[in-house]
C-alpha cells in the first residue's frame, strides 16, 4: 500500500469518523476502544484503551512518546493531559496533522505535543530519541511491518518500550467467503496484508526487541466491532445506491469500500479470523 494512497483515505474519511465515531466521545479516538464489566459509554472504552497501553509500557511523566500514526491526537493529548509526558505524533495525513495541533491547543497540551507528517518506517528522528514508540491501530498499515519495528528499535533509547495495539489475524481464511471478508477489510481501510499474531512476534524478535508479551483484547474490543457494524450496515446500501445515482467519484468510492470494511470486520471477528490484542516489548 502505497503511503500515499494511505493518506488520502485519512484525509477523505476524517469527516466521518469525526462525525460518527469520535466527536461526540471528546476523546478524539479512532480506535476500537477495549470494554470491561463497568464500561458504559464508548468514551469509557477509548479510554481503557490508553490506560491499558500507559500502565503495562509504565509511562512517567519525564518519558519521551512517538505517537506513531498519531491519527488526530488523541492518545497524545491523553498523555500529555493525564500523565504529562512529552509526545511527538506523527501522521501519513496532513489533514490529521492540522486537526491534532488544533485539538492539543484546545486542550491546553501544545508545549508537551508537536505533530509531524512522517512515514513510521523511515521518520528522520535521531537515533535513541524516545523512551517509548505507542502505535496504536496504526501499525497494520505498514506494508513491512518490520520495517516499523526496526525504525522503533533504532528510535528507542535503551531499555525504551514499544507498545502495538492493533488488529491482528488468528488464522487464514478458509472460504471464498472469508477471503471476499477479509479483501473488503483490508482494501476499504487501506491496509495491506494483516499480520497473524505468531508473524508479529517473530518480527519483534527479527528486530531485536526482547521480553516480548501480548495480551489478547479481542473480547474486549467486541462491543465496538458491532457498534461499527451496526452503523455501516445501515449506510453501506445507501453508499452503493449514491454511486448509483450521482457521478461516482474518489471520494465516494473511498467511503463505499470503508463502509463495506466496517461490515466486514465483525464477519471476520465472529469466525475467528480477526483478534484484537496489544504486544510490548524492550529494546
Amino acid at each position: 500500500m502505497e503511503t500515499a494512497k494511505i493518506a488520502e483515505y485519512y484525509d477523505v474519511t476524517l469527516g466521518s469518523y469525526q462525525k460518527h465515531w469520535y466527536k461526540s466521545s471528546n476523546s478524539y479516538s479512532l480506535h476500537y476502544g477495549l470494554w470491561e464489566q463497568d464500561t458504559k459509554t464508548l468514551h469509557e472504552a477509548f479510554i481503557n484503551t490508553n490506560k491499558f497501553m500507559a500502565e503495562t509500557g509504565n509511562i512517567k511523566a519525564y518519558d519521551v512518546v512517538l505517537d506513531a500514526g498519531c491519527g488526530v491526537g488523541g492518545s497524545s493529548i491523553w498523555l500529555a493531559k493525564n500523565i504529562g509526558c512529552k509526545v511527538i505524533g506523527i501522521t501519513l495525513s496532513q489533514k490529521q496533522q492540522q486537526e491534532a495541533t488544533k485539538l492539543a491547543k484546545e486542550n491546553g497540551v501544545e508545549k508537551l505535543t508537536e505533530f509531524y507528517r512522517k512515514d513510521f518506517t523511515n521518520t528522520g528522528f535521531a537515533d535513541s530519541s524516545f523512551d517509548v514508540v505507542w502505535g496504536l491501530e496504526s501499525v497494520c498499515h505498514a506494508n513491512v511491518k518490520l520495517e516499523f519495528l526496526k525504525e522503533a528499535y533504532r528510535l528507542l533509547k535503551n531499555d525504551g518500550r514499544v507498545l502495538v495495539c492493533d488488529g491482528f489475524r488468528k488464522r487464514q481464511p478458509q472460504t471464498p467467503e472469508e477471503e471476499i471478508n477479509l479483501h473488503k477489510f483490508e482494501e476499504g481501510l487501506a491496509l495491506p496484508a494483516t499480520s497473524l499474531i505468531p508473524e508479529f512476534h517473530k518480527d519483534l524478535e527479527i528486530a531485536g526487541f526482547q521480553n516480548i508479551n501480548f495480551w489478547d483484547k479481542t473480547e474486549q474490543v467486541t462491543p465496538s466491532s458491532q457498534k461499527l457494524y451496526n452503523m455501516c450496515r445501515f449506510t453501506y446500501p445507501l453508499l452503493k445506491l449514491v454511486k448509483l445515482l450521482k457521478k461516482n467519484s474518489k471520494t465516494l468510492q473511498v467511503l463505499d469500500k470503508n463502509a463495506g470494511a466496517g461490515v466486514a470486520q465483525y464477519k471476520l471477528l465472529k469466525v475467528g479470523i480477526a483478534g484484537y490484542g496489544l504486544f510490548y516489548a524492550e529494546k
